[in-house]
């Protein structure tokens, strides 16, 4: 027995634990969610009981948000009893914990861990402990009866749904529990959305421009005639889609890559991701910005490599760009020579001025290939409640919210606020 015999008990895991590890003929567990402990505990036995172990638990997000167990023990229990080939049960809305171990009985409250630490001392009890026949009731409401004859249990009717768990599971990532100071209230405004500032630049490569010595302004070749105007743009024409190779999200991607890609892989990533609210700005939901921010990583990763084979593509055309810097200037110079040759008693034969042309094109060419390492930035921040007390800015959001195919159980639901109790810590960083 539970305690020496008491009747009024203390249902810690400590005690919970040692009705689980006892049962030796049946056992029956009851409740919203369970501590790892506990689901450590249970895992050990469910090998040994097998079928004569009933499991019924609650799959709302809301009792680990609440503090009644922890995600990592459902994914221990459901990983172990796919093993033991035990189902796991499910009763919405259970707020009520039961353990039965053979001829043993335990009733408990939960306890939210988000409000209380939970009492070890006698003097506080949250359970009783029955046994004899009612042990037998309650494992036959519960559905742990095998006797063909035997009643419809009264709760955990249905499976455990593993749709339902990853969709719990999601949402507890989208909106992760926090722990809570309850000693305190205050007014809170709680959003599913914030503002985010996406800017992406040194990612245009073929449309950019290097400035041009005075020497080289003026020239004859028709070709540079096009590229020139106190600038030049780098020989891009014919390159066209350069393939390149990432590593991302642990799989090997191969990609066809060109200027007018990165400039559609960047709206897309902003189509999927955000949402544009004019003369507001550009707003994500919490839930996604994992993935935006991979997507973000990525679209990096992509613009480098890009550089890279774009660098790599260019230097094939570094003698035919320099030799037709050096044919179009050399006569030009011989007539008439920058007057830096006066200045440094430079020799202006044929060969010279050649060899000086030759010198000034390969530095010309190498600020061409040369790109500045892309810049990604992200800036997230919060929105206020006065943005919601405006119309013009609710509206716009769900318009497109709705044009965006978004659930309308996730659009009636992205703003909230009331009194609550102040996350642990959240005042003077305590």
């Amino acid at each position: 027995m539970v305690a020496d015999g008491r009747t009024f008990v203390v249902a810690s895991d400590e005690a919970l634990i040692k009705l689980i590890l006892g049962a030796r003929n049946r056992l029956v567990v009851i409740a919203p969610a369970l501590t790892q402990a506990v689901a450590d505990a249970l895992s050990e036995r469910l090998h040994d009981l097998n079928d004569r172990v009933t499991i019924i638990l609650d799959s709302d997000p809301e009792v680990y948000r609440l503090g009644f167990g922890d995600q990592a023990a459902l994914d221990k229990i459901r990983e172990v009893s796919a093993d033991s080939h035990v189902g796991l049960r499910e009763q919405r809305g259970v707020r009520i914990g039961v353990v039965i171990a053979d001829d043993t009985t335990m009733v408990f409250s939960p306890v939210s861990r988000n409000i209380e630490a939970g009492s070890t001392s006698m003097d506080k009890p949250n359970a009783i402990v029955l046994s004899g026949n009612a042990a037998n009731r309650l494992a036959t409401a519960a559905g742990s009866d095998s006797r063909d004859d035997a009643p419809p249990g009264e709760v955990g009717t249905k499976a455990l749904d593993a749709a339902k768990v990853l969709a719990m599971q999601a949402d507890l990532k989208a909106n992760p529990p926090k722990p809570f100071d309850i000693t305190r209230k205050m007014n809170v405004f709680s959003s599913r959305v914030q503002y985010v500032e996406f800017s992406a630049s040194n990612y245009r490569l073929t449309t950019r421009q290097i400035p041009l010595p005075p020497e080289l302004i003026d020239v004859d070749d028709a070709d540079l005639k096009n590229r020139i105007n106190s600038r030049i743009r780098p020989p891009f024409d014919g390159i066209g889609k350069l393939a390149i190779r990432i590593e991302s999200g642990g799989k090997s991607e191969s990609i066809q890559v060109d200027d007018t890609w990165l400039k559609n892989e960047r709206k897309r990533i902003e189509d999927e991701f955000t949402f544009q609210i004019n003369n507001f700005g550009r707003v994500i939901l919490y839930g996604d910005r994992e993935a935006f921010d991979n997507a973000t990583s990525r679209f990096k990763q992509i613009i480098e490599a890009y550089q890279k084979a774009l660098s790599k593509k260019l230097v094939e055309e570094k003698t035919a760009f320099e030799e037709r810097i050096v044919e179009e200037f050399w006569r030009r110079w011989e007539n008439n020579p920058p007057k830096y040759f006066a200045r440094w008693n430079l020799e202006t034969s044929s060969e010279n001025i050649r060899r000086e042309l030759g010198r000034l094109a390969e530095e010309l060419f190498k600020s061409a290939i040369s790109f500045e390492a892309p810049v990604i930035k992200i800036l997230y921040k919060n929105v206020a409640p006065e943005n919601i007390r405006d119309s013009s800015f609710l509206e716009s959001l769900r318009r497109i919210m709705i044009k965006r195919r978004v659930p309308p159980t996730i659009i009636d639901t992205l703003f909230e606020s009331g009194e609550a109790a102040p996350e642990s810590g959240a005042f003077f960083g305590r």
